[in-house]
């Protein structure tokens, strides 16, 4: 037999361990996680960092963001979109009920006690940005103490209260109570009332005054304690940040690796809850650690002064160490065969040393490497394309400042420099000569070449990643395409998404395996949870921890209406299923149970009872069966013919009724008939009296216009006859006047030729 290890021997070879590990100092591994962390957050730094040149632009495009947070909606309804994320299956026949209760259970301790949903999500968000998502299991059994005050406790309260194991008090404060001195007032105060009415009374009352005076006064007890609660240990899941996990370099899974090992930062005082010592002397030795390069670009998004250790405190309780919790597997007992032991150090102090029997991490990884252990994310896919995108994207709006703020030459001497560099619309430049300021040749933007190169970076990046603009739902482009071109491209996504979602499933066995592993070894009391059937007692302890486990991967996918729909359809079949066998009341029963939850009710035994817990009932006589059946169809004959002659009167009355009823509406038809045609047969007259009235007042109009007419053509006439009157006359005048002058004319004619020239002249 070889010679087992010492306590110093096992500590220097955790410590070799440890510094051989993956994850424990700034390695590739460690790089390549900040990258994607920078990338991610969208930050101008490393690979995206701009140039050092004012005025250039430091834009960065998110395709690893955005990638990642289209996908995790859809992992997310995969896995924690129904109240089951995985169910256990029964290895030998009578397990069933007890698979199903392991079932409700484990899933009650992953979404009530741990918060499930939340711890799904940091796991594969992990795993998608960071290479492996890894969560740790464990059985808790620390000690809580929480400070309670107590006022005004009488002495038997305080007596039950410091009886208490779990009960230290710290403080306590003594006083008179003050209801029990107001009592003591209002009795002396009535009795020397009594005594000042009936004074032969006096000697008696004042012998009661005096009796209450002497009686010691009430005491209550103000209290301050402290409370250790001694609890049996629950399941407790937690997310690992990826800096704090450690695994040997040459592992290929956790199960088999020589070591494994979470190294985190824990207060004293959890050290002292969770069952540990020596703690009391401990130094921070590896407080270096707070320096991890990926710590500080994890949370520097939001922590300015990420670098800075805090440590600083008053309170020793309060102190941070860095714990190493390392897995390992070694010969500590010297048999020749190395077996896996839990090995727990702060510095160089060995905290724990115990044999164990798993160990507690489950990891995830969305695209797994062969015959590795940490595989490639999302980000390792989209970090390409976003890199090459953020170039393009700088270059084009370099290009497009550039275009709206040029620089220009300008001659020395020659222009006014404060012109030229207050750049305003409609501002003047002075100048001593032509030519002596321009513009400087330049780069113009190339919209159109910079948008097919980011279209093609954007197909590159849904070709690395699988998850294109169809699967996310955000292409209007797509509205144009051929719904087959369409349906095809998105199952193509689909099937990637559905591998990742396969490689995730592997980590939700292996977490709900070790859940139930843990309850089945360590719960040591029945437990009365409300499950689905209701309140149900709870013994893990009954159970094998040798289920099957089954992962309900896409329960939470697709349209809920639809399932709604099919679960309808599914019952009708199981209805028609009923009359030839082919379905039992069970069938019915739970696909009733699973619509209910579809429809958003947690607790379908409000609404449907499961037929296995109804009691059977005994199978009665035969014969008494018959006779019953014979008074049930006397009965039925009885009841029908009284129904039939109930039936015959109401079938009469309702006659009748409807008869009165009939001519009740046509009298009333009738007169409003009547009504309706006098009614307009007044409008038809008064219509009729309105139309004469109109026509009459438009024929007098008629008339009033052409007697106007008339008069004005009347005085027309009479004035043209006027002034041909006076055309006339004027005429007639000129005709005489003419005819006067040529008579004389002629006259003097005849009397030269009868004189001749001399008396002419003469």
């Amino acid at each position: 037999m070889t010679k087992g290890l010492t306590e110093d021997e096992l500590k220097a070879l955790v410590g070799a361990e440890m510094r051989q590990s993956l994850g424990y100092s700034s390695s590739k591994l460690s790089m390549q996680r900040q990258k994607s962390m920078y990338y991610y957050l969208g930050m101008p730094v490393g690979d995206l960092s701009p140039p050092e040149v004012d005025g250039r632009s430091s834009v960065v495009s998110t395709d690893v963001r955005d990638t990642i947070e289209s996908m995790l909606p859809q992992l997310m309804v995969t896995f924690v979109g129904s109240d089951t994320v995985a169910e256990f299956e029964a290895t030998k026949p009578g397990d069933e009920m007890k698979a199903e209760q392991a079932t409700e259970y484990v899933n009650y301790l992953f979404y009530k006690k741990n918060n499930g949903h939340r711890i799904a999500y940091t796991w594969m968000k992990d795993a998608l940005l960071q290479k492996n998502g890894i969560v740790k299991v464990w059985w808790d059994t620390r000690h809580e103490e929480t400070r309670e005050e107590y006022r005004g406790l009488s002495e038997v309260e305080l007596t039950q209260l410091m009886a208490d194991d779990e009960i230290e008090v710290v403080e306590q404060d003594t006083r008179v109570d003050e209801d029990d001195q107001e009592q003591r007032q209002q009795a002396i105060m009535q009795l020397m009332q009594q005594a000042q009415a009936q004074p032969q009374s006096a000697p008696q009352v004042m012998q009661q005054i005096q009796q209450i005076e002497a009686t010691p006064p009430v005491m209550v007890y103000d209290v301050v304690c402290k409370r250790r609660t001694k609890t049996d240990g629950r399941v407790c899941i937690e997310n690992v940040p990826p800096e704090e996990f450690l695994i040997a370099r040459n592992a290929k899974d956790i199960e088999t690796a020589k070591f494994v090992a979470h190294r985190v930062q824990r207060t004293k005082s959890e050290l002292k809850s969770m069952g540990y010592k020596n703690v009391d002397d401990l130094g921070s030795e590896d407080s270096g650690q707070a320096m991890n390069s990926e710590r500080i670009q994890r949370i520097s998004w939001n922590d300015e002064n990420a670098y800075i250790d805090n440590d600083a405190s008053n309170d020793e309780s309060q102190n941070n160490v860095w714990v190493l919790e390392a897995y390992m597997r070694c010969d500590y007992d010297g048999d020749g065969i190395a077996e896996l032991r839990k090995v727990t150090m702060a510095g160089n102090t060995l905290l724990d040393n115990e044999p164990v029997d798993c160990i507690p991490f489950v990891s995830i990884t969305p695209v797994p490497l062969p015959h590795q252990f940490f595989g490639l994310s999302l980000a390792d896919l989209a970090m390409e394309s976003q890199k090459t995108k953020t170039s393009i994207l700088r270059a084009q709006l370099d290009n497009m400042y550039l275009a709206v703020n040029g620089r220009y030459f300008a001659v020395e001497g020659k222009v006014n420099l404060d012109d030229l560099l207050t750049s305003r619309p409609g501002g003047v430049v002075r100048i001593k000569e032509q030519g002596a300021t321009g513009r400087l040749d330049q780069g113009a933007p190339d919209i159109g070449n910079s948008m097919q190169m980011m279209e093609y970076m954007q197909q590159d990046l849904e070709n690395k990643t699988g998850w294109t603009r169809y699967s996310q739902g955000n292409d209007s482009g797509s509205l144009n395409d051929t719904a087959t071109g369409v349906n095809v491209i998105t199952n193509r996504a689909d099937m990637r998404l559905d591998l990742i979602a396969r490689n995730f499933s592997e980590g939700y066995v292996d977490l709900f395996k070790l859940i139930l592993k843990l309850v089945c070894q360590y719960q040591q009391k029945e437990q009365i949870v409300k499950l689905t059937g209701g309140w149900v007692p709870i013994d893990p302890r009954e159970w094998s921890n040798q289920f099957d486990v089954t992962i309900n991967v896409g329960i939470g996918m697709g349209n809920k209406d639809q399932k709604i729909q099919h679960l309808q359809m599914l019952g009708m079949v199981q209805a028609q299923g009923m009359e030839i066998g082919i379905a039992t009341p069970d069938n019915i029963f739970n696909a009733a149970t699973e619509l209910a939850k579809q429809l958003g009710f947690k607790s379908p035994d409000k609404f449907f009872t499961d037929p296995s817990k109804n009691p059977q009932q005994d199978k009665p006589d035969p014969e008494q069966l018959k006779a019953q059946a014979q008074m049930q169809v006397e009965q039925a004959k009885i009841q029908a013919n009284a129904q039939l002659k109930q039936m015959e009167l109401q079938h009469n009355a309702q006659l009748d009724q409807a008869k009165r009823d009939h001519e009740l509406q046509l009298e009333t038809a009738r007169m409003q008939m009547q009504a309706q045609v006098d009614a307009n047969r007044q409008q038809v007259e008064a219509d009729q009296k309105t139309l004469q009235s109109r026509q009459q007042a438009e024929l007098d109009a008629i008339k009033d216009q052409q007697k106007t007419q008339q008069l004005a053509m009347q005085l027309d006439f009479d004035r043209w006859k006027a002034e041909l009157d006076a055309e006339t006359r004027i005429a007639v005048a000129q005709i005489s006047q003419q005819t006067t002058l040529s008579a004389a004319q002629v006259k003097a004619s005849q009397d030269f030729e009868q004189t001749g020239p001399s008396n002419a002249n003469a």
